[in-house]
């Protein structure tokens, strides 16, 4: 007899949970902090780059090339820096040849192999998320991407509409990101059940209780497959 799966319907984020994002925004502001000689830490100017992004997201739709290099001037600005356009544009045209992370495309290969429908929500535009997801090699069944819904995470529209596509009800699908912000307290707010990949061994917002916590996305296989569905591949998860 077949054992029945958890969920109907598993959605990621992208960038960040599927995509290095931060290790490519800090591959460009590095870049161009050494070529106007400013002297700052790296980490730093990436978790200042990702505030700025998220307020300028929230200030009305754009698509995210324009949000991107609009979030990047901002930055550089407070550095007493003004960028050219191509400069500007520089986030955008590196953001398709960021790198998966190296458990991504085992996992998600598995769980398509196990009969999941995998959806990937997402703040970039169309093309370049289409680009940056095919280094998977996986078929995704669902892609929500800002351009198509005119709006960006934390806003709830992402889940509504493929929830919508894909006819089912929240409870039986899980979603799996590693922004609290972006994407574990909205989807929470709307009554789905979350996975909060924390690569970095970060804690919860207060308040904030995913349902499950990893350390990548390896312990989604023990979680979410049958054991004579795994193929001998296991993996570990927190609660």
């Amino acid at each position: 007899m077949t054992e029945p799966l958890p969920y109907d319907l598993i959605t990621f984020d992208c960038f960040g949970t599927l995509i290095d994002w931060e290790s490519g925004i800090r591959a460009v502001v590095e870049k161009l902090a050494a070529a106007h000689k400013v002297q700052a830490d790296a980490g730093a100017l990436v978790e200042r780059y990702i505030r700025i992004e998220l307020a300028v997201e929230q200030s009305g739709y754009k698509s995210y090339r324009a949000v991107q290099a609009l979030s990047l001037r901002l930055l550089f600005e407070e550095l007493g820096v003004r960028l050219s356009s191509r400069e500007a544009d520089s986030l955008s045209a590196a953001l398709p040849r960021w790198k998966p992370f190296p458990e991504c495309a085992r996992v998600l290969k598995a769980l398509k192999r196990a009969g999941y429908r995998l959806a990937v929500l997402s703040n970039a535009d169309t093309a370049p998320l289409k680009k940056s997801l095919s280094r998977l090699g996986v078929a995704f069944d669902h892609l929500v991407p800002a351009q198509q819904v005119r709006s960006y995470k934390p806003r709830t529209r992402h889940w509504k509409k493929v929830l919508s596509q894909a006819r089912v009800q929240k409870s039986r699908a899980l979603h799996v990101a590693s922004s609290m912000i972006h994407d574990i307290i909205p989807a929470k707010t709307l009554g789905l059940p979350c996975a909060w990949v924390c690569r970095n061994g970060g804690k919860a917002l207060s308040g904030t209780r995913p349902n499950h916590v990893l350390c990548d996305l390896s312990p989604l296989l023990t979680l979410l497959v049958p054991p004579r569905k795994r193929r001998g591949v296991s993996g570990s998860h927190r609660r």
